[in-house]
């Protein structure tokens, strides 16, 4: 069998992640051959730590949690969107929400990726969706880029 490869950026993205886990240990011993379980184990450890001492805005019927690291890594900002099952019921309403989330964000990133890149931080930001019906894709982009907006004037009143 052909052994399975990992760049080494993925390798220190992971491990840095673990950092404050339990598990960092773990991580550091494992064989090449189990990377693809402990970076699992890592975007976990990640949404943990991004739910538990993050901070959050809330703007509309969006929440964003974002949690703020010195630590600069390849990409300055990584997302996460959520659409519970609990509010919208149907999958494709829920893929159709995350689409709507995943295009707005992508029209408005620019600024939010060049404001951390420029201070050497890195961020990591959760959006999720709290209303109960689909909304259209103006509200949606407005919205997101109302958080995105806000994220940066409360870093910049209250750098970390």
């Amino acid at each position: 069998l052909k052994s399975f490869c990992v760049p080494f950026q993925v390798e220190l993205l992971a491990g840095l992640v673990l950092e404050g886990c339990e598990d960092f240990e773990f991580w550091l011993s494992m064989t090449r051959e189990r990377v693809a379980r402990g970076l699992a184990m890592a975007m976990a450890c990640l949404r943990d730590r991004l739910f538990s001492e993050g901070k959050s805005i809330r703007s509309g019927m969006f929440r964003l949690h974002y949690l703020l690291t010195d630590i600069p890594a390849t990409p300055a900002v990584q997302l996460l969107i959520a659409v519970p099952k609990k509010n919208l019921r149907l999958a494709v309403t829920r893929n159709r929400m995350k689409r709507l989330i995943r295009e707005s964000y992508r029209l408005h990133k620019q600024k939010v990726i060049e404001y951390f890149s420029a201070r050497n931080k890195h961020c990591d930001i959760a959006i999720v969706f709290t209303g109960q019906q689909c909304i259209s894709q103006p509200e949606t982009h407005a919205a997101i880029n109302e958080l995105l907006d806000r994220l940066i004037k409360t870093h910049e009143k209250n750098p970390q």
